[in-house]
């Protein structure tokens, strides 16, 4: 399938220009102008003005009506391409966040192990290859991508332990996904987020994560998590998560498990279990492989590849891994 760019600013922007024009249009039905004779000619040209705008007030209304459902179509197509650039964004950016702080820790140690040889008398203080002095713990890590979307990731801590991570991406129209999460000393931790078409999610869970022999570092993580609507419909999904990283290389390895119970696209009350692998390389590319199996065994599977490529696959028989065809 070829990559797909999508201006979804330009979307947006069009959906503000519907709904604007559509107040506009909303106004010439509602205030019928009452100029007077003088101001026209004649009371023949008030009394046609004063006829048209009653001719033709339905057609105005049936207008309203279109654009109105216009301006919601590109509005919930810009969003939702926004959210899904925002999802990659977030994760790249905190994945920089995170080596960025471990590189400084890094360099932190060194310092203060060479600043303690010097005071001991067992090194040269003048020495041109002593470790330099790494500063300030980093705070923020900002980018910015080629279409002016600004992610921010901004960390708390509580001495030397990480309390918080909040990441906000901004679009260059002002579309706006944020999250913050929370960290306890116990390992638990909520997150608290807001995407772009204003729908709210809050999670709780517990992270857990071990240093291995070889440097790695591997997360266990167990959630819940819902979502509200801006209708105030709730998606409730419970799961876990398994990630091996490598703060040397940048690689990562994770898989997902969970449930979700909500409704669908048309209300009805559903239930979906799901798995989601990703792969992040040295070179910063993220794979990312998701099932979704629905009660009756059929279900999907979407392949996010570098660059935004992506395949979609669908199946009678999803529950068994078996009979997957591309989606046109």
């Amino acid at each position: 399938m070829p990559d797909i760019a999508v201006d979804y600013e330009l979307l947006y922007d069009v959906a503000k220009q519907a709904r604007s024009l559509k107040e506009q249009v909303q106004e010439a039905r509602t205030h019928t102008p009452d100029a007077s004779a003088e101001d026209l000619g004649s009371p023949g040209a008030r009394t046609a003005v004063r006829q048209y705008y009653v001719r033709w007030r339905g057609a105005f209304r049936d207008s309203e009506e279109k654009l109105d459902k216009l301006g919601e179509l590109y509005d919930n197509v810009a969003k939702g391409w926004f959210d899904w650039d925002a999802r990659h964004a977030k994760a790249a950016n905190e994945q920089g966040a995170a080596i960025a702080a471990d590189l400084w820790k890094g360099q932190k140690s060194a310092w203060d192990t060479w600043q303690k040889l010097v005071a001991e008398g067992k090194a040269d203080p003048n020495d041109p290859d002593a470790p330099k002095n790494p500063g300030d713990r980093p705070a923020a890590w900002t980018t910015q991508d080629a279409t002016g979307n600004t992610t921010t990731t901004t960390y708390t801590y509580d001495g030397d332990r990480l309390s918080s991570v909040t990441t906000t991406v901004t679009s260059k129209s002002g579309l706006t996904s944020t999250e913050t999460t929370t960290f306890q000393p116990d390992g638990t931790y909520e997150s608290r987020s807001t995407d772009g078409a204003g729908n709210q999610t809050v999670s709780n869970g517990r992270s857990t994560t071990t240093d291995e022999p070889d440097g790695r570092k591997t997360t266990t993580n167990t959630f819940t998590s819902t979502t509200t609507d801006t209708d105030g419909k709730k998606t409730t999904t419970s799961g876990g998560t398994t990630s091996v990283f490598n703060p040397q290389t940048g690689e990562r390895t994770s898989r997902t498990t969970y449930t979700t119970t909500g409704p669908d696209k048309n209300g009805k009350e559903r239930t979906v279990k799901g798995t989601i692998d990703t792969t992040v390389d040295d070179k910063g590319h993220e794979t990312s492989t998701t099932v979704e199996i629905k009660s009756d065994g059929s279900g999907t599977k979407t392949v996010e590849g570098p660059g935004g490529r992506t395949e979609k696959w669908v199946s009678s028989s999803a529950d068994k891994d078996t009979g997957w065809r591309l989606e046109s």
